[in-house]
């Protein structure tokens, strides 16, 4: 579905609720490709700069504890809890206001649930999830978002 909408910026832009491709988010998780994870990152970036940065830092700031509690033993209790950041983007993509940023939530809601559907409790996949979540944050705060 695309939809039009103009970004804080001013700019008229097409807004693609299924921005990324099964494809792309293998090469990122699963095989742990860097130059994919940038450019995919920097992409969802663009289509999320509606979404402030504290509601996207709630979110983070859950999945870095999980990420800094991570060990190959407890690879499965963090798997949970990573599961869990799925409710949690739905929360927050239903406070959000207004289509423009119920949009935005869509994309990031749907880029991350799906990263998150393959990791599998393998530590190695959650760290390349961290580091797509990472790189999403800080091309969001370069592209402008509040």
């Amino acid at each position: 579905m695309t939809r039009q909408y103009n970004n804080p910026h001013g700019k008229s832009e097409q807004f693609e609720t299924k921005f990324v491709n099964q494809d792309n988010l293998q090469k990122i998780i699963l095989e742990g490709d860097s130059a994919t994870l940038v450019n995919v990152a920097r992409g969802i970036a663009k289509k999320i700069i509606r979404i402030s940065r504290s509601q996207i830092r709630n979110i983070y700031g859950t999945s870095k504890k999980i990420e800094m509690n991570l060990k190959e033993d407890n690879a499965r209790e963090c798997y949970n809890k990573l599961i869990l950041l799925k409710p949690k983007l739905e929360y927050a993509k239903g406070r959000s206001k207004g289509e423009g940023e119920k949009k935005a939530f869509s994309v990031l809601v749907d880029s991350l649930s799906k990263a998150i559907d393959m990791i599998d409790a393998k530590p190695e996949r959650m760290k390349n999830f961290f580091n797509f979540f990472e790189a999403i944050l800080a091309y969001h705060r370069a592209e402008g978002g509040n």
